[in-house]
């Protein structure tokens, strides 16, 4: 007979249902299902947590990924926690090159998107 604390559960279950979790957490960054949006009107968000097709939107989302781990390790001093921070900041320096490299190669194709202003007609000159 089992006592009271111990788990039905074998490790590669338990691994298989944190996997499908952690699935789960990826995709669903907006609010619950059923929920609206908590703002309302014309306020706009510095970042849509739903649309992450820009490497500048994963790198952001991984940002949010990381302090939250960080703040869990530093309150409770879990080494899982910290475990999944150093993840979070190897991602975040990976995805930090991928934007670098695509900054230049915008900058190479003159790509542009920023309005110009006419302070810098006179950089032209030179």
């Amino acid at each position: 007979m089992a006592d009271e604390h111990s788990s039905d559960w074998n490790g590669t279950d338990r691994r298989a249902d944190e996997r499908r979790r952690e699935e789960r957490r990826k995709e669903d960054l907006g609010p619950p299902t059923g929920v609206s949006e908590r703002r309302t009107g014309d306020d706009r968000r510095l970042f849509d947590r739903r649309s992450q097709g820009t490497t500048t939107g994963m790198l952001l989302v991984e940002v949010g990924r990381f302090a939250a781990e960080n703040m869990v390790f530093n309150q409770k001093g879990n080494k899982a926690a910290a475990r999944r921070a150093r993840k979070h900041l190897s991602m975040i320096m990976k995805l930090a090159k991928e934007r670098r490299a695509e900054i230049s190669n915008e900058v190479k194709d003159g790509k542009s998107k920023g309005p110009r202003h006419a302070s810098d007609e006179d950089d032209d000159l030179f």
